[in-house]
């Protein structure tokens, strides 16, 4: 095999290169994409981190309707703690974490509100319900869900968790798949 060599002329030379060369080369150049990315996505996170030192810390008045058709307002959760979850059918991880949520709700139900708040399309939602058993309070709010996460310093990864007060100040926030750990230490100091 050959390779092009930049020389200290300027010029361009045809030179061999060791297989065992060219092997440490190609890892050295995969290495460094790896670290590309990750670099990337470290900063990222670090600027939608940015993003959320203006974001919403009470929650807000809202209205969106529900998978049955009837319209919700936030205002209906006064006094309650709230777990609220942003979600879409699509969401692997979203996926995954509705079963311990549907538990969440059956275990602190006298406590907690939980509210799912699917940025999702109706016609997805409603089957997966169903499918699931999903029995806590369920929202539909596309553009309007995608909004709200935003005022919360979410450019929209999903899923999305906050958890809120009896006076309605935000506790905790996760973007990412809940673990039933983190759900017992979050509610502890509430309940």
């Amino acid at each position: 095999m050959a390779t092009w060599v930049l020389l200290s002329s300027s010029r361009f030379s045809r030179q061999s290169v060791n297989p065992v060369k060219r092997r440490r080369m190609l890892m050295a150049l995969g290495a460094g994409g790896v670290a590309a990315g990750v670099g990337y996505l470290i900063a990222r996170t670090d600027l939608g981190a940015s993003d959320s030192k203006n974001a919403l810390t009470r929650l807000p008045e809202f209205s969106l309707p529900t998978t049955r058709g009837e319209i919700f307002s936030s205002t209906e959760l006064a006094g309650r703690i709230t777990l609220l979850n942003f979600w879409a059918t699509w969401c692997a991880p979203c996926r995954k974490e509705i079963p311990l949520l549907i538990a969440t709700q059956a275990l602190y139900r006298k406590d907690v509100a939980v509210v799912g708040i699917a940025i999702d399309e109706l016609d997805a939602v409603q089957p997966f319900e169903d499918e699931i058993g999903l029995d806590y309070l369920s929202l539909i709010g596309k553009a309007e869900g995608m909004s709200l996460m935003q005022a919360f310093g979410n450019p929209g990864h999903l899923p999305f968790t906050l958890l809120f007060d009896r006076s309605s100040n935000l506790r905790n926030r996760k973007t990412g798949e809940m673990t039933a750990p983190e759900i017992e230490a979050w509610l502890k100091p509430l309940i």
